[in-house]
């Protein structure tokens, strides 16, 4: 865990050490005031298939006679329609889950080593409002923390893309009031046990083909016969995705019957591409792509070639070297030719077949150079996106290595729309560090990977974390950049600290501090790292004098900010290695460091780890006026997790001196603060205003 980590989790269960509350026995707090609303517009065309849709509503509208919440599997093929089903009744139907609605798109999850469902469980409960310092580190832990979150509540849960039954029990939620719909290409028979309903859509029939293509054409003329209708759902192998599209080709080229596109479709001598080996869908693909004009082409043939299938404008504009209002208008082409999906304004999605088109096309018509220019361009674009996003989250004060121009990013950021975007850029940028890396464009993948550590250190994303910065390590290494290695084993260490894997945090610093010697500002950022990982294992000695070494290293650097942090680091450690006395000495001087430099939030955190030094030596009013200053700042300043560590020395000093109304005011703050927060510690301090003695102890 990093500085603060053990006592963050401590919070969560009122103990000292790091171990959670089993979830299951907890009672589900209340959901924060923003209720999640995640699901993906339903299709703008949707052809009637009635059976499925009444079969659902009848599976899901009776939770009376339930004891756990259904499960429905959509499967069949690629474009057959599994996500506009689940989407259509999802949204007709939002009224039965007022406590929110849940969507991943598993793709976005998938590693090569699986899908990372533990990344999908954290995502959830950031949405079910759980803050970051109370999500757990395990998967288990996760997956009993969202059953406890979603206990008692009326939740839509939706899974996109799923081809496990593993990857679907985690988060099946914990109330027979909710639900959890399922796409898949496979049925996922495992679900069985689980008491999961299989729907399994085949390709539209001729009728509902034809009922489709009218509804999207409601002027076909007369003279387009059912017969030649139902020919071009044949030839789109009855896919939804592929009569659209064939449909907007119609829609463009008015004086054109369906029976003319029809032939157009069937010329053998057209030399179309196969699409998943289905030469018919290709050949819709194709007709599409070549109505366009050739701007709207070329950008379709750049998109092919982005990190996923989901991206905003300015990606866009990126890899086909376009100014914004230029990429706003071809966009609008694609969208209009139904080549692609406008998810909110300046945000699309290909399906998957579109985009595997589109990929395949830019091997088709651009130039290697070409396609290693337009990569070229996208790495470049988010690679400056998130060194601007570290910016705004961690401020000027960070020491960086790399010296990048953020000022040229288009998007303005504060702290908490750059971690958004962060996060939700998150699997594009992985997919970038990689595609970096096989490339050969060593430093690009390096300072990526820098500049990644504000999200990864906030989000705690553990697994994509130590896979981006391995390749980081390797990259700084084929650079021979020194520094830039050091950086990436010291990042690595940390999420090792975090995961309590203390011998490869070890290893790392170990290999870092060889090849950084002589170089202070990496002396210093080591030597901290080395302090937090002693802490952690409790060897305090050590971690003191790594410490001070780190201060000592940032002094002479005229670090003042490094200064105060490690004086405060320092302090804490010197109370928990039982040495109050000395620890309060460190304190001090650091709230003064944190003055200096006008920090206040570092600040807050020297006054909450006063208030508990004082807190030992029974120095009550001292403690009360720390505190009191601490909760004012973290309060104003939206720091509800700090909030709550000043609050439970308040709370623990109120109830010793039996100061009843201290106690009232901090104990109902702090019961609020663990709800909206997610945290299984409210239950016990809701036991305590209640009156109930029993209640565990801190």
């Amino acid at each position: 865990m990093s500085a603060d980590g053990r006592q963050d989790a401590a919070l969560a269960t009122g103990s000292s050490g790091a171990t959670w509350f089993p979830a299951d026995d907890v009672d589900s707090a209340a959901l924060g005031p923003d209720v999640p609303r995640q699901l993906p517009p339903p299709p703008p065309v949707f052809v009637n298939r009635l059976r499925e849709l009444e079969h659902l509503t009848e599976r899901l509208r009776d939770p009376a006679s339930r004891t756990r919440a259904p499960i429905v599997v959509f499967s069949g093929l690629a474009g057959v329609g599994k996500s506009a089903i689940a989407l259509t009744w999802a949204h007709r139907h939002r009224d039965l889950f007022p406590d929110g609605q849940l969507y991943a798109d598993l793709t976005a999850y998938r590693r090569p080593g699986g899908v990372e469902m533990t990344e999908v469980l954290g995502a959830f409960l950031r949405a079910l409002g759980v803050r970051e310092e109370f999500i757990p580190l395990s998967y288990p832990e996760r997956s009993a923390l969202f059953r406890s979150r979603t206990r008692g509540r009326k939740v839509l849960v939706m899974l996109d893309n799923s081809d496990a039954a593993a990857q679907v029990r985690p988060v099946i939620p914990g109330s027979p009031d909710s639900a959890l719909l399922v796409t898949s290409r496979r049925r996922l028979g495992g679900l069985v046990m689980d008491g999961a309903d299989f729907v399994e859509l085949p390709p539209l029939s001729i009728a509902d083909g034809t009922s489709l293509v009218r509804t999207i054409l409601p002027g076909v003329p007369d003279a387009d016969d059912e017969k030649a209708i139902g020919a071009l759902t044949e030839l789109c192998g009855g896919l939804p995705i592929a009569l659209c599209i064939a449909g907007a080709r119609l829609a463009e080229r008015r004086s054109w019957t369906v029976a003319r596109l029809v032939r157009y479709l069937s010329d053998d001598r057209l030399g179309r591409l196969t699409v998943e080996g289905d030469g018919a869908v290709g050949r819709v693909f194709d007709a599409a792509y070549e109505d366009l004009p050739e701007p709207a082409r070329r950008l379709y043939r750049r998109l092919g070639l982005l990190p996923g299938a989901e991206f905003e404008l300015g990606a866009a504009a990126a890899v086909a070297s376009l100014t914004l209002p230029e990429a706003d208008d071809l966009t609008g082409t694609l969208a209009t030719s139904s080549l692609l999906e406008e998810l909110e304004p300046e945000r699309f999605r290909f399906h998957e077949l579109v985009r595997l088109h589109a990929r395949k096309m830019a091997e088709k018509d651009d130039s290697a150079a070409e396609r290693d220019k337009a990569t070229r361009a996208f790495a470049d674009w988010y690679l400056l996106g998130a060194a601007a996003a570290d910016h705004a989250v961690l401020g000027e004060g960070r020491w960086r290595i790399a010296r990048l121009p953020v000022e040229r990013w288009s998007r303005p950021f504060d702290s908490a729309s750059a971690l958004r975007w962060l996060e939700r850029e998150r699997t594009n940028l992985l997919v970038v560090v990689r595609t970096a890396w096989q490339a050969e464009w060593y430093e690009t993948v390096w300072q990526l990977c820098e500049a990644l550590w504000a999200l990864y250190h906030s989000h705690k994303n553990h697994v994509d974390w130590l896979a981006a910065h391995q390749l980081g390590r390797a990259a700084a290494q084929r650079c021979g950049d020194r520094q830039a290695e050091v950086r990436m084993c010291n990042q690595s260490a940390r999420a090792h600290i975090e995961l309590g894997e203390f011998a490869a945090a070890a290893d790392l610093l170990e290999s870092a501090a060889e090849i950084a010697e002589g170089d202070a500002r990496s002396e210093a950022v080591l030597a901290e790292s080395f302090g937090l990982l002693h802490r952690e294992q409790r060897r305090y000695a050590e971690a003191e004098q790594m410490l001070r070494r780190a201060r000592d290293l940032n002094r002479a650097a005229g670090s003042a900010r490094g200064v105060a942090l490690q004086s405060y680091q320092l302090g804490d450690v010197l109370v928990l290695a039982g040495r109050t006395e000395d620890g309060l000495k460190e304190l001090t001087g650091a709230l003064a460091a944190a003055g200096e430099i006008d920090d206040e939030l570092t600040a807050a955190r020297v006054r909450i780890a006063l208030g508990r030094a004082y807190d030992e030596l029974r120095r009550d009013r001292d403690a009360i006026d720390v505190l009191d200053a601490a909760v004012e700042i973290t309060r104003r300043r939206g720091q509800p997790v700090k909030e709550a560590q000043a609050l439970e020395v308040l709370v623990r000093i109120a109830r010793r001196d039996n100061d009843v109304e201290r106690f009232r005011v901090s104990a109902g703050r702090l019961a609020r603060l663990y709800d909206e927060a997610g945290s299984p510690r409210g239950t016990t301090i809701r036991d305590w205003l209640n009156g109930r003695t029993d209640a565990a102890d801190d």
